[in-house]
């Protein structure tokens, strides 16, 4: 730390001439090198008394920040169940609203009531079989009687059989 100017105040204004110098004193510099020397001391003392107060505020700062952190985390975690176990109620309730089974209800796919209830219609809709005379696919006239009774000869029935592949 530099030494202050003794020819300025503290305050930065100049000291006037006819005021005493104490640096041009021998016997008053001593006495305000004592002075400074006791109060550095004093100082001195001061910090190392204060040294283990500041370090077990230090741990109990980082004591409370882990804990903090930890209670962060349970917090967290308990927010994600929650969240899950609403998700799981939403489900539930569409899936028996709807008549689903568990199974069924396991396959719904949406995140809000509404994406659910709409997932829960489609799957209903597939599972719900087509009114009587319509057919979902129309039939496949290579498969069953061509209205045409052959001989069990399998060589005839295997020309038949190539010639219904070819000809589809």
């Amino acid at each position: 730390m530099p030494h202050p100017d003794p020819t300025t105040a503290p305050d930065g204004t100049a000291v006037q001439d006819d005021a005493p110098r104490s640096w041009e004193d021998p016997t008053a510099a001593r006495a305000e090198i004592e002075r400074l020397t006791a109060e550095l001391a004093g100082h001195v003392a001061r910090v190392a008394e204060l040294e283990p107060a500041a370090a077990q505020l230090h741990q109990l700062q980082e004591a409370g920040k882990t804990e903090a952190q930890r209670l962060t985390e349970r917090a967290e975690a308990a927010e994600r169940l929650a969240e899950q176990t609403r998700a799981e109620l939403i489900r539930a309730q569409v899936a028996h609203s709807k008549g689903l089974t568990a199974r069924q209800a396991a396959r719904l796919v949406g995140t809000t009531q509404e994406e659910l209830e709409a997932d829960a219609d489609e799957l209903l809709a597939d599972l719900t079989p087509t009114p009587a005379g319509h057919r979902l696919m129309p039939p496949d006239p290579s498969q069953g009687s061509s209205g045409q009774h052959t001989a069990a000869d399998p060589a005839a029935l295997f020309a038949g059989l190539l010639h219904n592949s070819l000809h589809r």
